[in-house]
């Protein structure tokens, strides 16, 4: 009677878990399909998100990515999310995934050349796929990034003055982008 009452269980387990799993199934192809996910990542799996990373070499860095899937090849390949009025992936971007993925090579994982940016807007979600910089991009533009910071390096000019809104280095242009810093530096 027992063994009768363990076999019951044991099978009510297994139709339980299957159940689970179905409804998880069904939930991410609704979510794949909602998404409009691209191919290669619907079939991918998700090894990452929101996940800490860091190297200390070839410079000390870190960050913090938003999702990492492996692809059915074995490759690694990154995805940022990004909310914009427009599906639209600026550089800035670019060379922030791109140093994700310096980081993620340095410490043993084999690495796509690029990456989905999965933009948010009002009009709803976009992948779009972009190639990223090379190890040696992503370490200039971090070392120029950090001269900048430090004080080292002066800022270029820059085509459209947006560019300048937020960069910590306003005071040190010598481009003088702004109006109002124009007829400081005239009154001085």
């Amino acid at each position: 009677m027992a063994e009768a009452f363990y076999w019951v269980l044991v099978i009510l387990l297994i139709l339980s878990l299957y159940g689970i799993d179905a409804r998880r199934r069904e939930k991410r192809r609704r979510f794949i399909l909602k998404e409009n996910m691209p191919r290669e990542l619907s079939q991918a799996r998700l090894i990452h998100s929101e996940h800490y990373i860091s190297t200390l070499l070839p410079r000390k860095m870190h960050g913090t990515l938003d999702q990492l899937y492996r692809l059915t090849s074995g490759l690694h390949v990154l995805v940022d999310s990004k909310t914009r009025d427009k599906h639209q992936v600026y550089r800035k971007d670019i060379v922030q995934i791109s140093i994700y993925r310096v980081i993620l090579a340095r410490n043993g994982l084999d690495m796509a050349d690029y990456a989905f940016f999965r933009v948010v807007t009002p009009d709803g979600v976009e992948y779009i796929k972009r190639n990223l910089l090379t190890e040696e991009e992503a370490i200039n533009e971090f070392d120029r990034t950090q001269a900048l910071l430090d004080g080292k390096a002066t800022p270029s000019n820059v085509k459209h003055k947006s560019m300048c809104a937020r960069c910590p280095q306003q005071i040190n242009c010598d481009d003088w982008q702004f109006l109002s810093r124009q007829i400081s530096k005239e009154t001085q």
